[in-house]
């Protein structure tokens, strides 16, 4: 008897230990401060994953050609994320006939998004993973990511830049015009990137 019960304590404490290490991996770190996401390589074009969507469907980030993209890495259990939604949701209406496009990836399970999805009614796609949508972050080349997480592009796939952190309606206006400027010929790539980083 008494051997049982160390053996089920022994496995009890196992499973414990296991599922805190599986959840500490899960779970990123909210950023306690904004700033640009350092980078061991650069990625300079959007790199090509597929996650699911919350119609159980998968979706590939280059599903939406032609228009440039602002990539927001959030997750239900995260403040600033959900902070930030609302301010994603007022800038992809304002810029609804402009080629502009946000992506919601959220690095959480898929039933707690759809939850939150119904009580926040997105007005842009979102795209659910755990590990797969840390690793599509991951993709961008960045060393370290704290949620939020936001990845700009032009929209010819370039990346312009990255930040982790909240993002506030300046950034996104600053965004705006670099994008104006980009399609007007009123600045190179290089500018905008450089002007992007200053911004952020």
């Amino acid at each position: 008897m008494k051997r049982t019960a160390l053996l089920t304590l022994t496995l009890s404490s196992a499973a414990i230990i296991a599922y805190l290490s599986y959840r500490m991996l899960l779970q990123t770190p909210v950023a306690p401060t904004g700033g640009v996401a350092a980078s061991a390589e650069p990625v300079e074009s959007l790199p090509d994953f597929t996650l699911e969507d919350l119609g159980g469907g998968t979706r590939s980030i280059r599903s939406w050609p032609d228009n440039a993209l602002i990539i927001n890495f959030w997750a239900t259990w995260c403040a600033p994320c959900r902070r930030e939604i609302p301010l994603l949701k007022d800038f992809q209406s304002a810029h609804a006939e402009e080629s502009v496009q946000v992506i919601g990836i959220a690095i959480d399970r898929l039933e707690p998004v759809k939850e939150f999805a119904r009580d926040i009614e997105f007005n842009y796609p979102v795209l659910v993973g755990q590990s797969d949508a840390m690793d599509a972050a991951s993709a961008f080349g960045v060393e370290f990511f704290a949620l939020p997480f936001t990845v700009f592009t032009d929209t010819e796939g370039n990346i312009l830049g990255v930040h982790t952190g909240e993002v506030h309606s300046e950034d996104l206006e600053n965004l705006s015009q670099i994008l104006t400027d980009l399609t007007a010929r009123a600045t190179d790539l290089a500018t905008a990137r450089d002007r992007l980083a200053k911004s952020l």
